[in-house]
């Protein structure tokens, strides 16, 4: 190689160094963002699975304490107690639950929001519910946790 090519070679390699660092950088990013995605899905597995199961405490567990919802019936909850005293009543009922996932977006590790279609139905109450329910999740002292949550009902399919 002559000293010229060599030289070429140096300069080209020095020029190209930064975009090196940004492409490990990106990198970076891209693996904690898969984390967190991941980390996502499964507390919002879980969360689904507790409310199928019917076991109230797991499910308040990815509450805030300080966490907002909002119902079908447009009724507001606000704070932990508040949730757990409605849904301990809704659990109260035999009722069938399925939850599909429609979307989730989640923002730089700290914020995310899912949206799921929901089928809800209590047979002994003559309920039969479709909806939309959106989940506001925010990262707070390393995991996620629901921060609002609202439902709206949908005409059926």
């Amino acid at each position: 190689m002559t000293s010229g090519t060599a030289l070429r070679l140096t300069a080209l390699s020095l020029a190209l160094a930064p975009l090196t660092g940004l492409a490990q950088s990106a990198a970076v990013e891209t693996a904690q963002h898969r984390h967190c995605l991941r980390e996502l899905e499964r507390v919002s597995e879980a969360t689904g699975r507790a409310f199928e199961q019917r076991d109230l405490d797991a499910f308040m567990a990815s509450f805030a304490d300080d966490a907002i919802q909002v119902n079908t019936r447009g009724q507001l909850f606000q704070g932990k107690p508040a949730i757990a005293a409605f849904y301990r009543a809704v659990m109260a009922g035999n009722y069938t639950f399925k939850r599909t996932l429609l979307s989730q977006q989640v923002n730089g590790c700290s914020s995310a929001i899912v949206a799921d279609r929901i089928e809800f139905a209590l047979p002994e109450a003559g309920i039969v519910l479709h909806g939309i329910d959106v989940a506001n999740w925010v990262r707070k002292h390393g995991r996620w946790q629901l921060a609002a949550d609202t439902t709206t009902q949908i005409a059926q399919p």
